[in-house]
Parts: structure tokens; sequence; C-alpha cells
């Protein structure tokens, strides 16, 4: 998602920069990522030119005992700084000289311009630098400092094409030292400069001290660090707090959760909602940008609706950065998150809408709302009387304001001063000439500051608006000094440092305005000129002042803290392809390093305090750490967004690889511990597995009812939080171990649950655990129930055809043992109904659900279903041949494994060859009785194509190989045995073991459940023996059977039967008429 500043339109506007319209990306729009380069460097093109030899830190001193030598100002610490191809002896200056083309660090380098600087340095190419040229070029004294134009062709030309703000010392006097002797016109103000170069004899000798050597060593670590950055070397972050933060959020733990359902549901809501939105198939990084945005504000506009509602502590405690001490840990953990949120994602706003604004600007926002000390004072300083001036806290309002980015209140303060009313000792201190003169530098002053872009809420800091607006804040200041000191004051003053109070004094006597007044107003252009050292003595405290200088300070200055070879080096690092936030990052560390280097001190002991100051150095892993302590959906949601941001670093598991040499106290010396899990598994997964551990044990949310009154459980959420993991093994190792939880709590009954976590498994890529806990639930139903069509559906949908056909063949056996369709019409299950009477329709909607298990289960359920239709029309009374073409459909199922008398399982028949011999058995109730007498016969219930079905499975079951044979056999005298009352001839102790032989059943060898529940059914008092006891049949096939009867009766029987059928209806053809 690209940044985009919107120009605000109207007169009021600053003047825009001309010909700006070749940077627009868009209508109204100024588009960083197509901004041409706006500077270039030549010496870039060139390898590193840091010196091969022993680093800055192991020579004595690099302080030269005299004049720089020419190989030094060659050198790669001074390249760049040096004029190019010198005509003369005479000396330059090395930052812009009077005649001749000059190289200096922002020189072009010679059609170099593709690059694009980095912004931390100029946001953008500025066009004004063309008309912006010194007054008059005759005197060298006269020439106005500028950077050189932007290298689009060539480098040739003179030294003047644009302007610079020079350099400053970082003491209170820093603007006075840049007086000028003499003042004509300027380019904006009456603006000169005159003063000595950057590179005369005073700078030389200034190096022969201590301190010089050690800011020399300094300034060659910087760019030896810049040079091995542009060399490839990865990016690293000085992480102070680090250590400390670590510590800290190992000894908080992981919080609770103790949040209320509401808050963790709308939570996952919202991350949910980033995964489907902003993560598709293709990757479109402005779409995700956006999504992330949008749901960071929502999320955090969450968070902060329950902090809301929390009831706020009575007691009275000293002001301090956060919450308070009596605060909630939910609410110091989205006091954090929000600014973590906000840094990153800047784009939002309270609506949860994307803004489109810059990190300066948010974060000033940010500490308006969250850390305001003087809330009200300036309203309090407008109200006071006889004139807000009067009010005693009257210029800290000012510069407070200022510090904190609200340039209009600043300008209101000003502007409605009432000076005139100031009295002191019963005086007025302000009258006439002196009244005039405050006025009009009081007036200069709220010009300037309506000329800044901060003005107009403009906080694109590194842009031209912001380049030019110094440039002319510079020259306001100058005129100031001019008005209020006279020509020669600023010029003494400037020249006479080591004489202060007699300067002062002097200074003091000669002021033209009341040098109170001066004072202030100069520490008003200290702070919009981005002087280091007055932005952190206006602050109040270590946060106010790293975004106060994060926001107002100009890096390029020559402050104590921001050397010119740091800025310098900082710029090569900048110019190689950074993003924008990086800079802003980067720009935010080094603001509150620098505050850290101040007076300003974090309080070390508070978790709220290390957590911003991690937000501060990019920190983001320990910014998790903190917030676990005190919020697990809270941490869990930023690690998640943070991931997806890219603003987390990515966990790399080789960091804890190769340390199996080392033992604990090695590793303890190294500060790791390979055994914590965030070691391991990296912050976000560990803290998202904790996260779940916690969701899984929750059980609160059944209070909670979606539009459907449905309410979720808390191992459905653990599940998916679970899949959101990085690391695949990790994911199904813990989703495992939550599923083996889950099933051990099952029963019968659990049909909602079941289909809850196979929903969800199955949406999340692990189908092996969704087919585990289907096969699980089939199993239980098998156990513990009679529904089974819903336990084959369970089977279906763990892909278990086996245990289908398990199923399936127990059904089918329980209607061949009881010669009727089992279970009752009345005691069907819903699925098995639905299946059978509607089959089409419940196919359809099961094939939604999983097409692959709808497939397997209609094809499977056929044999049964026919077989079933069989026994409802034979009982219906219904017509013979209706019956007799469903029941050889099933005997021609069972024959298919053993076509031609050889036993084939790879043609996987529906229905068992096991059942083939019992099948016949109820076919010779529509064949001929053999020992009939009788020529004539009914007309006939089977046609010559179903005779030549039963004949070829009879010769097939002849002539297969003994063991499938035997198997029939047997189940055919399970069948026999249990005929109600007993087959003719038998005897009581025959009824007794009627069912004994039924464990040796092949068909039921791989399930001891099936036989037990067919022994228990089929037993005493049995459901099944029962069933078949009441069933109104229509026939009976077995009462025709003895008690002696076999497999081989029963297929001789049946063949001589079909043969005399045959015989008949080929007579009956013969003669065209039917017996």
């Amino acid at each position: 998602m690209s940044s985009r500043f919107q120009v605000p339109g109207g007169s009021s506007s600053p003047p825009s920069t001309p010909d700006r319209s070749s940077h627009r990306g868009g209508s109204g729009s100024y588009n960083r990522s197509q901004a041409p380069n706006p500077f270039s460097f030549s010496s870039l093109n060139e390898p590193s030119t840091t010196p091969a030899g022993p680093p800055p830190s192991s020579v004595g001193s690099f302080t030269p005992a005299g004049a720089p030598s020419d190989s030094f100002l060659g050198s790669s610490m001074m390249r760049g700084m040096t004029t190019t191809g010198g005509t003369g002896g005479g000396k330059q200056p090395l930052f812009g000289g009077a005649t001749g083309p000059t190289k200096t660090l922002f020189s072009s380098g010679g059609g170099r311009g593709s690059a694009p600087l980095g912004r931390s340095i100029v946001r953008g190419r500025s066009n004004l630098s063309h008309s912006v040229l010194a007054a008059d070029g005759d005197e060298e004294e006269d020439e106005v400092y500028v950077p050189p134009k932007r290298g689009v062709g060539g480098g040739g030309g003179g030294g003047g094409g644009s302007f610079e703000v020079p350099e400053d010392d970082d003491d209170d006097e820093s603007y006075e030292g840049t007086e000028r002797d003499d003042y004509d016109a300027d380019m904006w103000l009456g603006m000169e400069t005159k003063g000595r170069g950057v590179g005369d004899e005073s700078d030389l000798m200034m190096l022969n001290t201590p301190a010089a050597t050690e800011r020399v060593r300094r300034e060659a670590e910087d760019i030896y660090r810049a040079s091995a950055m542009q060399a490839g070397a990865a990016r690293r972050r000085d992480h102070r707090v680090a250590a400390l933060a670590k510590d800290a959020y190992r000894q908080m733990g992981t919080a609770e959760l103790t949040e209320p359902p509401q808050v963790i549901l709308g939570t996952e809501a919202m991350i949910n909602r980033l995964y489907d939105d902003g993560v598709g198939e293709s990757e479109d990084d402005e779409k995700l940008e956006d999504t992330l945005a949008t749901v960071a504000g929502k999320v955090a506009k969450l968070w902060q609706g329950y902090v809301d509602k929390l009831p706020q502590p009575e007691e009275e405690y000293v002001a301090e950065i956060g919450p308070g001490p009596h605060a909630s840990d939910f609410e110091k953990a989205n006091y954090l998150a929000n600014l973590a949120l906000q840094v990153h994602h800047s784009r939002y706003d309270d609506e949860g809408q994307a803004r489109q604004e810059p990190l300066p600007g948010t974060l000033f926002r940010w500490l308006d709302e969250n850390h305001n000390l003087y809330a009200g004072q300036i309203e309090d300083v407008l109200r006071h009387r006889p004139s807000p001036a009067c009010h005693g806290l009257y210029w800290e309002s000012v510069f407070i304001a200022l510090l904190r980015g609200k340039v209009v209140e600043a300008v209101k303060l000003l502007r409605q001063a009432g000076w005139g009313q100031v009295k002191r000792s019963g005086q007025y201190s302000y009258t006439g000439q002196a009244l005039a003169n405050v006025q009009q530098a009081v007036e200069e002053t709220i010009a300037a500051l309506e000329s800044s872009p901060a003005y107009q809420d403009n906080w694109e800091i590194w842009s031209s608006e912001w380049t030019l607006f110094r440039v002319r804040a510079q020259g306001a200041l100058d005129n100031l000094k001019r008005f209020a000191e006279g020509k020669e004051g600023g010029s003494q003053f400037a020249t006479s440092r080591n004489r202060a109070s007699l300067t002062d004094m002097a200074r003091r006597a000669e002021s033209q305005v009341p040098w109170e007044i001066y004072e202030n107003l100069n520490v008003i252009f200290k702070i919009i000129l981005g002087v280091k050292s007055a932005v952190m003595a206006t602050a109040q405290d270590w946060c106010e002042a790293t975004i106060g200088l994060f926001g107002w300070w100009d890096e390029q200055r020559n402050d104590k803290g921001m050397s010119l070879a740091m800025s310098r080096s900082r710029a090569i690092v900048l110019s190689r392809g950074i993003s924008e936030t990086e800079n802003y990052l980067d720009r935010l560390a080094r603001a509150f390093h620098d505050a850290l280097d101040s007076d300003f001190h974090y309080n070390s002991k508070s978790p709220l305090e290390i957590g911003m100051a991690c937000i501060f150095e990019d920190n983001i892993k320990a910014v998790i750490g903190i917030l676990r302590g005190w919020s697990l959906p809270v941490a869990s949601s930023v690690a998640e967004i943070a991931s997806l941001g890219r603003w987390l670093p990515p966990h790399n598991a080789g960091n804890v690889l190769g340390l199996e040499d080392l033992d604990m106290d090695d590793l303890e010396v190294l500060g790791m511990d390979p055994g914590s899990p965030d070691e391991v598994d990296g912050i976000k997964d560990s803290t998202l597995v904790q996260y779940a551990q916690a969701l899984a044990d929750y059980d609160e949310f059944s209070m909670v009812k979606d539009k459907s009154a449905a309410s979720k459980s808390g191992w459905e959420l653990a599940i998916n939080v679970l899949g959101r993991v990085d690391s695949p093994e990790r994911s199904e190792e813990m989703v495992g171990e939550l599923v083996k939880h889950l099933l051990e709590g099952l029963h019968a009954d659990s049909s909602v649950t079941v289909d809850k976590v196979w929903t969800l498994l199955n949406g999340l890529g692990m189908i092996p655990f969704a087919e585990e806990t289907a096969e699980t639930f089939g199993e239980i139903l098998k156990r513990d129930s009679h529904r089974y069509g819903e336990a084959m559906w369970y089977y279906a949908l763990a892909h278990r055809p086996s245990k289908v056909r398990e199923v399936m063949n127990l059904l089918i056996s329980y209607s061949l043992v009881q010669s009727t369709a089992y279970p009752p019409a009345a005691d069907l299950d819903d699925h098995l109904r639905r299946l059978l009477n509607d089959r089409n329709a419940t196919l359809e909607a099961f094939a939604a659900q999983d097409l692959e298990a709808a497939e397997l289960l209609g094809k499977m359920l056929s044999g049964y279903a026919s077989l079933r239709q069989f026994y409802d029309i034979r009982d219906a009374g219904g017509p013979r041949n209706q019956a007799a073409t469903a029941l050889v459909s099933v005997i021609a199922s069972s024959d298919d494994n053993i076509r031609g008398g050889l036993y084939d399982p790879s043609r996987d028949g529906i229905v068992s060859e096991d059942f083939l011999l019992a099948l016949l058995g109820e076919a010779t109730a529509f064949v001929s009785d053999p020992e009939s007498l009788s020529v004539h016969i009914k007309e006939p219930a089977i046609n010559p194509d179903q005779i030549d079905v039963m004949l070829k499975a009879i010769e097939d079951l002849q002539a297969v190989g003994s063991r499938v044979y035997s198997t029939c056999e047997e189940f055919l005298q399970v069948v026999l045995a249990a005929v109600p009352g007993g087959l003719k001839g038998s005897t009581p102790a025959d009824l007794m073991k009627s069912t004994g032989g039924l464990g040796g059943s092949y068909v039921l060898g791989g399930s001891s459940i099936l036989i037990s529940q067919l022994h228990k059914s089929l037993g005493p008092g049995g459901t099944g023996s029962m069933a078949g006891k009441n069933a109104q049949k229509g026939w009976d096939w077995r009462k025709q059977m003895s008690v002696k009867t076999t497999g081989e009766d029963v297929m001789r029987r049946l063949r001589s039967g079909l043969a005399k059928d045959l015989a008949g209806l080929w007579l009956a053809e013969a003669d065209g008429s039917v017996w």
C-alpha cells in the first residue's frame, strides 16, 4: 500500500514546487514510489573504499599534525567532500566554492539518476532549487549555500543550483553562530550566508584534541558500516532494550484467558477477515496492506470499547506514561498494542478506515490522545486575564504545543497573546515602540509558523515542502536577529563565543525587542528548525522527547549527536532501495537513542515503558512477549498482523541449530535457551500455541449466540488458531493433540461437535485429522447405537470403504439371517431412512459436504438397498417378478468377485461373495419344485436372462476355491439355523446352538463388535430375534428345508428348478403361449 499525501489546495497553502506535475502519481496526490531520483551519488558506483587496514579503534589517534595532506583529502573519509580537478593551488571550501565545478556530498555524478536517495535526507526533488540562486555571484562571500542539482545531465555547471540548510552546533546559541556580517538582498527574506567554511584551517585545528580523535573514530566506524551494508550485508538495528525486555516478559509469564467471550470472538472474527480478504491465491501487496490497516483499526476499536467499559480506579496517582499503576492488564495491553499498530499501520483512524498519513503525524496524534499531561492547559492560558501572555505558563504552553505538533494552537497562543496588557509592578511592560517591535517580531514568527507544512497537517518530513520551509524559516530567524540586535550585533556574537557574558550584556542593552521575548522566539525557531537541544529542553519525559525529536529533528544539521560523517553514511545506506517505512523506523530508533543519551530515562521496572521502548527500537518480538503477559488475544492478534505486515521478522529455526556442542554454561553466556518455545517455534507460533491451549479449556462461549442461534466452542477457536501457525509440523502436532483430547470425550450424541471439528479441520487442510475424527465417531456409533446409516456416512467421510462395507455386511447378514429387512422401517435412523426413501436428494446434500464420500456411500449402499427392496415387495405382497428382479441384482453383485470360478478381490464387488449361497437360497422361492410331477406351472417370475445370471453364479460357486466356498457354507448354516421354530427334523439342542458357528464367519471375521451385536440380536430376547419372529413375511424359503440341508442341496435344487423353468419357457415360446 503506497502512502500518499494529499496536497492542500487554496491560496493559503505554501508556494507549490514548480513542475511538480511530473512527480504526481495521480490527481492531487504525490506518489513516492514514482518520484524520480532527487539526488545522485557518483561515488556509489564505485566499490567500497573503506581502508583495509586496522580499524580506527586500534590506532592511537587520527588527529593530523598539520594541514591535511592530499592523500587524506582523497581518502574514503573525505571522498565526496573535496573539489574535483582543482586548477590551482588555492584552497576551496569543502561544501561549495566560489567558482568552477565542485563535488560535494550531494553533487551530481554524471548520469546516475535512477536510484532514489534515502527519504531521510530529501523526500523529493524541489524544482524551486532552479530559481534559488545567490543574489550576486560577483563576491565569494555573498554566495548562498546550495546543494547541487540532481544529476540528470552530467556533472558540469556552476556551484549553485538549489539550496541547503546551513550546519549548526548543538548548543543553545547554535543559530546565532550562523550570523553573517553583510546583508544585501537575499533569496527570500534578505538572507545572506557568510561564515567560515567547513574545511578551513580552524576545522583542522579542532581535530588536534582527544574529543576530535574519538569523533573521527566514530565517523570512520559509521562509514565502514555504511560500506558493509552497501555491499549487501543485512541491516541490523541497535536494540539496546532487548535484553531487559526479554527478562521482563519471561518473568511475566503467560496471562490467563480472562477476557469476556465477546472480546475474544470479535477479535477472532477480525483476524479471520484478515485472512479471508487480505490473503488470496495471488500476491496483492496493496490489497493486503489495505486489509491490514482496516483490520488493525477495527480490533483496536474493539479493544478500546472494552477498556472504556472497565471500572476506573478511584485512587489518585502521579501522572506517568501509560494508563496508570492501577490499570488492568488488558488496559495495559491495549495501550501498548495500539501504539504498535499505529506505528506500523498509520493509515487507520478510530473508524477503522485507512488514512494517508505519515508516521510523524500519527505519533503526534497518538501522543495527544494517549499521553497528554497538559490537557486543557492551552485553553486555560487563552482564557487568562488580563491577557494570555500574563499567564505563568504561557511560553511553556507555546513550546509544548509546538513540540507535540500542534502548530495551529501555537499560532493561536501567539496571535492572542495580548502583549499590550502585560504588566510588571503595576506598569505596562510593553508600550510605544517596544510594543510595536514585539508585535512585529511575533507576527514574523507567526508567518514562519503558518508557512510550515505542519500548519497544514503535512508531516511528510522528507518532502521538498519541508526543505523549502526550513530554508525560509532560517531566513526568518536571521531577519529576527537583524531586527532585534542590529546588523553588527549578530556578527559580534558570532565571533565572541568565549566572551558570552559580556556579549550577552551588550546584546541585551542594544536589542530592539525585549530580551525575554526575543529569547523565547528563538526557542520557537530552534524547535521548528529541528535543533535537537531545543527539542530536548522542551520535552517533559523520554516519550515526549522521542516523538518530538522524531517529528522535528533535522538530522542533516551538524549537531553533536549527528556528525556530518554519520549523516553522510546514513545517506549512503538510505539511498539503497530502503522503503519509507524502514526510513521512518530507523529515524524513530535514532530519536529514541538520542533521548536516552540525554537526561531522559525510561522506567526499567515498568513492562509498559519497556514495551514502548521496544516499539521505538522496532523490536516487535519483545513487544509480543510483553503483550503475552497481559492478554493472549491481544498478543496473538498483534503477532499475526505483524507477521502478515512483514514487520515481525520471520522465525529462523536455523538460529537454534548447531548448538549441540555447547553446554548450558556456554548458552547462558550467549543468552540463549534452545529449549525455550520462543527460540524453537518463534514468538508468533509460541504465542498462538499458548493461546490455543487456553481457548481449548475456555467454556464461556456458550453464552454468545450468532445470528443462527448457534454458539462456538473453545476447541473450535483453538483449532482455528492452530491452523494459522507458520510451522506446518508444529501446527499438525498441536492439532493432533487437541483432536485426541476431543475424541476422548465423544459419545454417540456428539454428531454436532464432530461435524464442526470435521468442517474446521477440512477447511484448514488437515485432512488426516478430519478423517480420524470421522472414523472415531463412526466406531462409537457402531459400538453404542443402532444408527447404522449415520455410522456408514461418517466412515465415508473418513474415506474408509472397508468400514462402510463392514456396516453394510452387518445389515445384509441381519436381513439374510432373519429373511426380512433389517432394521425394521420403524427403527431406521434418520440418515438411513433418507438414503433409502430419497436417495438422490440425500446424496446431493452429502456431496455438498464431501463429494468423494457421497459417491462412496451411494455405491456401497446399493446392494443393501436392493436386498431390502426385495424383502419389502415380498412382505407387502407385491409383484413376484419385481421382487425377483431386485434379488437377482443382489446375486449378480455377490458373484462379481468370483467370476469364472476365480476369486478376484480387485473387482471390488458391492455385495460380499460370502452371502452367495444364502442369496441363492432366497431365489429358490422363484423356481419350480423339481420334485413336483406337475407339468403346468404358474406364470414364471423370472426371465431367461435372470435364469442365466443364477446358473452362472452356481457354476462359479462350485468352481471357486474351498476357502471361499466353506465361508459361504458356514454362513448358510447360520441362516438356516435362525429360522423361527427350527427346520424340519430339528431338536431343542439344535436350537440352543443355532448361532454357535457365527464367530468363524469370514465375512464378519474382521469385526468382533458386529459379531457381538449379531449374537445379542439373535439370542433369546434379542431385538433381531424378536423382529424376525414378529415380521409379517410373504414367505420364508427355509420352511421347505430340513435340518440336514447343505449348500450342495440348495444348489442342486435350484439348478433343477431353473432347468425345468427354462424348459417351460422354451416350450411356451415355441407354442406361442404362456403356461
